[in-house]
């Protein structure tokens, strides 16, 4: 629908720049009844994207274009009988109809400034006063195919202009970024920090060690095409990691032969800010050749994952990740345990389900307690079903649900970087778990009993994970208010990058690295309200903190405790989330699309007292 909206709404437009381009100024009823058509359905299709996707998507782009597109309607109504004035007006309705389709598709920003409000407002009106003037001095000589050619080429100049000034905001050294401290005071009592000292245990502590060597390999992938790979340890997926928690964890990174270098970021895991392995933040790359040690102790039991965070829409697509699984110190009940992942784009584009710890069994005994630990490499959402049986879910990135039901029927969204554990009871026939894009590569589990054939079905109910459980008090307590506020508007830009013209994705209307820094306290109790105004999805991954959703498109979570680090924003939602402000550091917070990331949308939570010593950007 988003799509629909947004491609109908600049064709409509176009459709009507056109008619008042070939509008024969002496009349031709039939065209005027034509271009209002045209403008009623524009109206009615901003109508049905409120109900449908909802008026955040559309707010800003209708509020500031419905004026302008409407007036030259209002003022060939209201000067009809004044021919002079009618033959002025159409021409007005030339440019401004032509403005209006390069507003939609290329300048109108999250947060309008004066400069926006002039494009909008004040320059249809200069230009209609030019107009004006011109046709007073030079004896009404603007010919119809001036205006037209001229409102064309100036157009395409404004175009090309922002092609430019887009693609330039991609390679500032960051300088206009400022802090933005979210309506609370500004506080400087702590001494200064380097993000450097902001470590984990000492070496003798450790208690699990691993070592990792990133390197590239020829093999085959799930399509069964050979491709080259960018492996830890030459494994699809990397080793897996599994610890019990209070063990202190230490991991040793090698680098091969991967160019641009490389680091290990522990997605979902609250690491100290030094551990974290984002290049120019916590750490520079590990170049060819070169090493560096991880420690942290693992505290938090669940399901996590880690990956490369230098050039990582590159690196993670090309395989450098694998799971990471804290097991609690007490087992609450005997499991057959299964990890997977959906495929990265570059191993297999589809989302093909990869077994993270060994093979898949196919045969599991009826009775037998299963958990699929399943998390998603892909940059997009995936859309994963569980035939056959009743299931729960029993934790979401890791995170315990209060009180799981069981589920049937129903179709799992996991947001790319996002994870879920499904647990079900093995009945005495065959329970399939597939992406719905691609039925054939699932995992099927038949009974020890007897063999059947597992339905593939897609089911039309979606887990809602706002509603699922039990309510439950929180360590959260915002019952005095919240010391920051901040809000997030999603939106995109074009632009040259790369050679090419791209979709670059804006945060309140800045890319990476202008956006501007979220600024916090130790202490610190923050609420962040996210709008996507765009037409893609954006799972917002914040490092180093776990968020709690408060509310989705306005109503309030119902169901048990929601905590999430990857919160997938579907075009024109909205949703509140707070977090505590507990883990000392810089920390980004970007889009899991990791394509959008590097295009633009990516930014930095800062603690105050908190500095990195390392200079550049960060190569997302």
């Amino acid at each position: 629908m988003y799509m629909m909206f947004f491609g109908s709404s600049v064709l409509l437009l176009i459709g009507m720049a056109v008619l008042w381009s070939v509008f024969l100024f002496r009349g031709r009823r039939w065209l005027t009844l034509l271009n209002i058509f045209f403008l009623l359905a524009w109206l009615g299709l901003a109508l049905v994207a409120t109900w449908s996707i909802g008026w955040e998507f559309i707010r800003q782009i209708f509020g500031m274009l419905a004026p302008m597109v409407v007036s030259p309607f209002i003022l060939l109504v209201t000067v009809r009988d004044r021919s002079v004035w009618g033959q002025l007006v159409k021409r007005y309705a030339v440019f401004v109809s032509w403005f209006a389709v390069y507003m939609i598709t290329f300048q109108i920003p999250a947060f309008p400034d004066g400069w926006t409000y002039f494009e909008c407002f004040g320059l249809p009106i200069l230009v209609f006063i030019l107009l004006y003037a011109w046709d007073k001095w030079f004896g009404r000589r603007f010919y119809r195919h001036w205006i037209v050619i001229g409102s064309v080429l100036m157009i395409l100049g404004f175009i090309f202009i922002s092609l430019l000034w887009n693609a330039k905001a991609m390679q500032d050294e960051g300088h206009a970024m400022q802090g933005n401290w979210g309506g609370g005071k500004v506080t400087t009592v702590k001494p200064s920090v380097d993000v450097t000292t902001l470590t984990g245990p000492d070496a003798t502590a450790v208690t699990k060690q691993y070592d990792f060597t990133a390197a590239k390999k020829n093999m085959s992938v799930p399509d069964g095409s050979e491709k080259e790979l960018w492996l830890f340890n030459g494994q699809l997926t990397g080793p897996a990691i599994r610890v019990t928690q209070g063990d202190v964890v230490e991991v040793t990174l090698t680098n091969k032969n991967i160019e641009d270098g490389i680091t290990i970021h522990w997605h979902g895991y609250d690491v100290p800010n030094a551990e974290d392995g984002v290049p120019d933040i916590s750490q520079k790359v590990v170049a060819v050749g070169e090493s560096y040690t991880y420690r942290f102790t693992a505290d938090t039991a669940g399901t996590f994952w880690y990956h490369s965070h230098n050039q990582s829409s590159e690196q993670v697509g090309h395989g450098l990740f694998g799971s990471f699984i804290v097991e609690p110190k007490k087992q609450v009940k005997e499991e057959l345990e299964i990890v997977g992942f959906v495929a990265p784009k570059y191993v297999d584009s589809s989302g093909a389900l990869l077994p993270a710890n060994g093979k898949v069994p196919k045969n599991i005994k009826p009775g037998t307690n299963v958990r699929i630990r399943l998390g998603n490499a892909h940059n997009k959402p995936q859309k994963l079903i569980l035939n056959g049986t009743t299931f729960q879910i029993a934790a979401i990135d890791g995170n315990l649900i209060h009180k799981p039901t069981d589920l049937k029927e129903t179709y799992l969204q996991i947001p790319a970087g996002g994870r879920m554990d499904i647990t079900f009871t093995m009945p005495n026939h065959a329970v399939c778990l597939f992406d719905a894009k691609d039925a054939t590569g699932g995992w099927v589990f038949q009974s020890t009993g007897e063999n059947t054939k597992a339905s593939t079905e897609i089911p039309d109910n979606v887990f809602k994970p706002e509603k699922y459980g039990e309510k439950q008090a929180t360590t959260l307590d915002a019952s005095d208010g919240f010391d920051r506020l901040f809000t997030m508007v999603f939106d995109s830009k074009l632009a040259f990058f790369d050679g090419m013209v791209h979709h670059l994705w804006t945060i309140n209307g800045e890319l990476y690295p202008n956006t501007p820094m979220l600024m916090v306290n130790e202490g610190d109790l923050v609420k962040t309200t996210f709008v996507n105004r765009s037409y893609s999805h954006h799972p917002m991954h914040l490092h180093g903190h776990k968020m709690l959703v408060l509310t989705r498109n306005g109503a309030a979570t119902t169901g048990s405790p929601w905590w999430t680090d990857t919160l997938n924003v579907k075009p024109g939602e909205t949703y509140e989330v707070a977090f505590k402000a507990d883990n000392p550091g810089i920390w980004m917070d970007h889009c899991h699309n990791l394509d959008h990331a590097t295009n633009g949308m990516m930014m930095h939570l800062q603690y105050n007292n908190v500095y990195t010593p390392f200079s550049g950007h960060t190569h997302e």
